[in-house]
């Protein structure tokens, strides 16, 4: 089983380009890597532009082998994406008008089921919404951190 989420940058014009996430969704875990590693609005737009994903890790990387099993530790250290690595069609980024609009459909109707969605804002900080709990928490790093210390301690 998965823990769905979406990836978002508000751009410049006030839309949000966002893409699907498979695995570790969860504040914890795909919440940290973003807060983390990935504020760098030219690097996350880069990184989301590249469209649905499998799983991220702390660099964006380049092609590789998608189905390969067991899976390699460079496997793991970078983005792998539906796209570039496994030569899907139809996982391209999605753009919504504005973070109303997005917030609004990300609540009501996920594209592709997500639990989670992480929107890197204009302001730097990040913007997380939990669809079964119906909460959007802004500024969200401090809670994110505060999750994945809650799930360290409890291993």
């Amino acid at each position: 089983m998965s823990t769905n989420a979406r990836i978002g940058i508000e751009n410049a014009d006030g839309s949000i380009t966002t893409s699907y996430h498979h695995w570790d969704g969860y504040p914890a875990g795909l919440g940290f890597n973003l807060a983390k590693n990935w504020n760098d609005p030219e690097l996350l737009a880069g990184a989301i532009a590249l469209g649905d994903a499998s799983h991220w890790a702390d660099t964006i990387g380049e092609q590789i082998e998608f189905d390969q099993f067991p899976r390699s530790d460079a496997y793991y250290a970078q983005n792998v994406y539906y796209g570039r690595d496994r030569g899907e069609t139809g996982v391209e980024a999605i753009t919504y008008k504005t973070y109303e609009v997005f917030e609004k459909c990300f609540l009501r109707n996920t594209p592709c089921g997500e639990e989670y969605a992480y929107i890197l804002r204009l302001d730097g900080t990040w913007t997380q919404i939990a669809v079964y709990a119906k909460e959007v928490k802004h500024d969200a790093a401090e809670s994110i951190y505060k999750a994945r210390a809650a799930m360290m301690e409890a291993v």
